[in-house]
């Protein structure tokens, strides 16, 4: 079954009691209360870089937050001219089916796409099955990453990357350099593009306020991040927490907001609340968005609720931000191709 994007329904914001001191989260179903967020948090994912980062490095973060990533990006393809002219040389190693364009024109025009019905059926099986087994250990890993700024999910995939790199080899991996997502977003980007991570998350609901990717915003990995989303949990309503976001053209009439993460009530002094979209679909529902140009939020469940979700990361290369380490290490031979996609 294809994903189902339909308009969300307009909502009065939530509102939820703080949690107890040293007690499990507890949350109404009514919505949570919410805030801005317009500074880094004191933990910072950037492609498993350290929590503790450098002045410099805080101030490259800001700055690529802002209209000037776009220059950075530039001298950056400058920089690497010829790993670029190499990454479009290659283009035509990922095939460009006619419904791999229409899926990658969709993107342009939109913003986002459908993908479930051109995934590898076998590839869909084996990572839902991985992740079946990855959920077991939820309530474990929640207790280890109780100090992380998003206490709202449990990242299920930390083991499977010593070191901080993932094995080419590793179903999760495998899963996004399936020949159809990568022809997809090589037509988009009208090159190779890189794979900077992938990612499962179990999320769950919580009594806090709403906080960093449940609030409004972009993703500022690179100036071009196209974000592949599967869902291996049913989200057949807004209680199940489903990905919400505002279409390329209207979030384009947005612009540049100072703040990266807005409310409800900001975002909605700037746009129309009907110009926002649900993602919803049963169990193996798989989607593409722009994420660097949609804005978007998720993760917000209701009690009894919980959502299980992969993700992988791709954007135009180099990266905006030099010097990040390596997301994945080669295990066997790879094209070319496949490596530069890899960054190996």
């Amino acid at each position: 079954m294809l994903a189902s994007c339909r308009p969300a329904p307009v909502r009065a914001p939530r509102r939820a009691k703080p949690a107890p001191a040293r007690q499990a989260p507890q949350c109404s179903k009514a919505a949570h209360r919410q805030r801005d967020l317009g500074h880094p948090p004191r933990t910072i994912d950037l492609h498993g870089a350290p929590a503790a980062m450098s002045t410099l490095r805080r101030v490259w973060w800001h700055l690529n937050r802002t209209p000037a990533a776009y220059a950075f990006k530039a001298v950056q393809r400058v920089r690497y001219a010829h790993e670029v002219a190499q990454r479009r040389r290659l283009r035509e190693s990922f095939p460009a089916e006619a419904a791999y364009r229409q899926k990658a024109a969709d993107l342009k025009a939109l913003g986002y796409t459908d993908l479930t019905d051109i995934l590898a059926p076998e590839l869909t099986r084996s990572l839902a099955e991985a992740s079946a087994r990855k959920v077991e250990r939820a309530a474990a890993l929640a207790d280890v990453q109780t100090l992380t700024h998003k206490s709202f999910w449990v990242r299920l995939l930390d083991e499977d990357a010593p070191g901080g790199q993932f094995s080419s080899d590793n179903v999760f991996v495998r899963f996004a350099m399936q020949p159809a997502i990568l022809g997809v977003v090589t037509v988009r980007l009208g090159e190779l593009p890189r794979l900077t991570d992938v990612l499962l998350t179990y999320s769950r609901p919580n009594a806090v306020e709403l906080r960093y990717s449940q609030l409004w915003h972009r993703d500022y990995d690179d100036v071009h991040t196209l974000k592949v989303f599967v869902y291996l949990t049913d989200v057949a309503d807004i209680d199940d927490g489903p990905f919400t976001f505002i279409p390329g053209p209207a979030s384009d009439r947005v612009g540049f907001t100072v703040r990266s993460h807005l409310t409800d009530g900001k975002l909605f002094s700037r746009v129309g609340r009907d110009a926002v979209r649900e993602m919803r679909g049963p169990r193996l529902t798989a989607f593409a968005c722009e994420t660097s140009r949609c804005l978007h939020m998720g993760s917000r469940l209701a009690p009894g609720h919980a959502r299980l979700m992969y993700t992988a990361t791709f954007i135009s290369a180099p990266s905006v931000y030099p010097g990040v380490m390596p997301r994945f290490r080669l295990v066997g031979s790879a094209t070319a191709a496949e490596r530069l996609v890899l960054g190996v």
